[in-house]
């Protein structure tokens, strides 16, 4: 006779169900085993992208030519970096009207 250990009774008890029952259980068990394989996958992946990102971080200097952030940018007066690269919105040509569009 088999133990009475937690598998053999789950066991015990999906041969008592029907076999839609069966289909129904083996579905339902496949998607929830894969659920959680993906989501400890996922917490895996993040917490190397993570160590990767960080150890990353912590060996790169600063490049010469490359400003600090607190140094302000030489080609701009505040500092703030490039200046504006497109007019301002007043300053913009509307497109031109077709001549079979409707008047707005």
């Amino acid at each position: 006779m088999p133990s009475d250990d937690p598998f053999h009774r789950a066991h015990r008890d999906f041969e008592a169900l029907q076999i839609d029952e069966q289909a129904q259980f083996l579905i339902q068990a496949s998607a929830s085993t894969l659920a959680r394989g993906i989501e400890q996958a996922g917490k895996v992946l993040a917490a190397g992208l993570g160590e990767t990102m960080h150890r990353a971080c912590a060996s790169t200097t600063p490049h010469k030519d490359t400003p600090h952030k607190d140094t302000p940018h030489k080609d701009t007066p505040d500092g703030g970096g490039p200046g504006p690269a497109e007019p301002e919105t007043a300053q913009r040509q509307a497109p031109p009207q077709r001549p079979d569009a409707p008047e707005a």
